[in-house]
């Protein structure tokens, strides 16, 4: 490991003890609430979902043999996809009970994804005036997205009136988000949108828009987790949340409406470094299936821009 990441990984390992001393946030102002139980049961199973594809047992075999798997076995694979470039994992699963088809990204987990999470230069989104996105994480997506559009449209044609829920933890979230609305550009209908830790994609032209879609889009922050805050928000990037958050905090899961971020739920935070924040979410580990140390040491080629902001 060389220098320059052993210093970065020791920022974040500081500023993590920093942001146990310091209050973490305000989420008791403004217009939020709690989540309900069955919310909460909901975005359980989606976070299980997205530890399941960090498994490449689930991506290779095409099949739900895993540790969290146990709450997708009536599901049945219909496609799953790696890519050269930047690695791009994904996930096609049917559930016919509940009549939804189920698109997972796999986060980061090689150098191929760091990179992609690092090219955090913002170019045009097409056909949305001043609309700037991520160019790794549009990158990513694009790079999956012929095959993935094409098996999603076969399986609409089969099963009309499903439902499509597109999901993704960390640069998952990321490319989901394009996915959902790639898809609905397309004219895809019946889209729902889930996301844990997610990086921001785009500036607030791009946040704007994806508002306006409509699409139904629960963005989950597990307590201190520093990727949700890049790319930071200043002058360089001015890059936005959207969706509906929900703040897994003090043994709460507080909500803030559907929109741009709010400055109640995890934007509030002073301190907000705390990488094993990221790599649990609602009691389960994305590193389940390959070591945790992974996901973490890759956090620096990504929150460099993050841990300036608190110099």
């Amino acid at each position: 490991m060389n220098s320059t990441i052993s210093f970065t990984i020791f920022l974040l390992y500081l500023f993590s003890l920093l942001s146990s001393a310091l209050p973490s946030g305000t989420y008791n102002k403004g217009d939020t609430r709690i989540a309900t139980t069955d919310e909460i049961k909901e975005l359980a199973f989606y976070s299980s979902l997205s530890a399941d594809v960090y498994c490449s047992s689930v991506i290779n075999n095409k099949k739900f043999d895993c540790p969290y798997c146990d709450k997708a076995k009536h599901l049945k694979v219909v496609d799953a996809f790696t890519t050269t470039t930047y690695d791009t994992n994904a996930l096609i699963a049917r559930g016919d009970a509940e009549k939804t088809i189920y698109i997972v990204f796999r986060g980061s987990q090689s150098v191929r994804n760091w990179v992609a999470d690092f090219t955090a230069v913002p170019v045009n989104y097409h056909n949305v005036p001043r609309a700037k996105v991520h160019l790794g994480f549009l990158q990513s997506y694009r790079e999956v997205e012929k095959q993935l559009v094409a098996t999603v449209s076969r399986q609409l044609q089969a099963h009309p009136g499903y439902t499509v829920a597109v999901d993704g933890h960390s640069l998952g979230g990321s490319v989901a988000l394009l996915c959902a609305l790639d898809l609905y550009e397309k004219g895809v209908k019946n889209i729902k949108l889930y996301t844990q830790g997610q990086p921001r994609v785009g500036n607030k032209a791009f946040a704007e828009y994806v508002t306006k879609t409509g699409i139904p889009y629960k963005r989950v922050v597990h307590e201190n987790d520093p990727v949700p805050h890049f790319p930071n928000n200043n002058i360089v990037f001015e890059f936005y949340h959207a969706g509906e958050e929900f703040w897994d905090t003090h043994n709460l899961v507080v909500v803030c409406p559907n929109g741009l971020e709010s400055k109640y739920c995890s934007s509030s935070l002073i301190v907000g470094l705390n990488p094993l924040d990221h790599v649990f979410y609602f009691g389960m580990s994305t590193g389940v299936c390959i070591d945790s140390k992974k996901i973490i040491e890759g956090l620096p080629f990504s929150l460099v821009p993050t841990v300036t902001k608190f110099i």
